[in-house]
């Protein structure tokens, strides 16, 4: 009778703690997971350096009439091409104190190069603008130029202060967001809608990892015919929230109907890099 209480007794005991364990196990999963706030920005009161580099490769397919074709190749090109741009730029950067409505910064590209290789004709140029320094201020979340240069050409912003990312907190591994990268040539050729979605993978002690899926495809008013889809990486600074790293490999296809038809098959790799000074 007694060794009936004994092991009814233990195996009332074993029950309650593996319920407690279970339990606490529970709330360990769903408590106890790190979480980040995701806000891009810039160091503050800071000077970097901000690396940029695209390499895109792959061959143009150019079909026509024969007449077409005979004028192609009397100027030097053949009816397949195969295509190389490498664009290479740097720009140097100093930061301000981040107010609620205003984030002073000054920049400069400090170098500018491409190398061209189209069919075997190539063009290789390299220099800089180290004395055209744009002043500009974050006014509202959007990035305003308040002060050209004297250099026409080196007043543009780099892309990456025009992308809209969002503010997001408490994200977890596993979640994700997404950017709108669209395109709109200047003469209006192209359109086309770009899509990526950032998925945190890892956080680690100041820095998150993200991957990256993207998907390209051209609008109905474009008149070029554009699809791609590719992958890609990126480091987060938890501290200073900024990015430090990006890397993505594209693949596209994209053609143009006419007189000429065009089709290409592009591979483009694109580096983004911010250095603290």
């Amino acid at each position: 009778m007694i060794k009936i209480f004994i092991f009814a007794l233990t195996n009332f005991m074993m029950k309650k703690i593996l319920l407690t364990f279970s339990f606490s196990l529970v709330q360990i999963l769903a408590y106890g997971q790190k979480t980040i706030d995701f806000e891009f920005s810039y160091p503050e009161n800071s000077n970097f350096v901000i690396e940029q580099s695209t390499n895109t490769s792959g061959t143009m397919k150019i079909t026509g009439s024969p007449q077409e074709i005979a004028s192609l190749k009397k100027a030097g090109y053949n009816q397949i091409r195969k295509l190389k741009y490498v664009v290479d730029y740097s720009s140097v950067y100093k930061t301000g104190k981040k107010l609620t409505d205003s984030f002073p910064f000054e920049f400069y590209y400090s170098n500018v190069s491409y190398d061209i290789d189209s069919d075997g004709k190539k063009q290789k140029r390299e220099g800089g603008f180290p004395n055209a320094i744009i002043k500009g201020n974050y006014i509202d979340g959007k990035p305003v130029v308040v002060q050209n240069s004297d250099v026409q050409a080196a007043n543009d912003l780099p892309k990456y202060f025009l992308y809209n990312f969002p503010k997001i907190t408490n994200m977890k591994v596993g979640d994700s967001f997404t950017t709108d990268r669209s395109m709109e040539s200047k003469n209006g050729g192209a359109s086309v809608s770009g899509i990526l979605k950032y998925t945190l993978t890892k956080i680690e002690d100041n820095s998150a990892l993200f991957s990256i899926a993207i998907t390209q495809n051209s609008n109905k008013s474009s008149e070029i015919n554009l699809k791609g889809s590719g992958t890609g990486e990126m480091v987060y600074n938890l501290k200073d929230k900024y990015i430090e790293l990006e890397k993505m490999t594209i693949n596209m296809t994209s053609s143009v109907a006419g007189t000429v038809k065009m089709n290409v098959d592009n591979t483009i790799i694109s580096t983004y890099k911010l250095i603290l000074k």
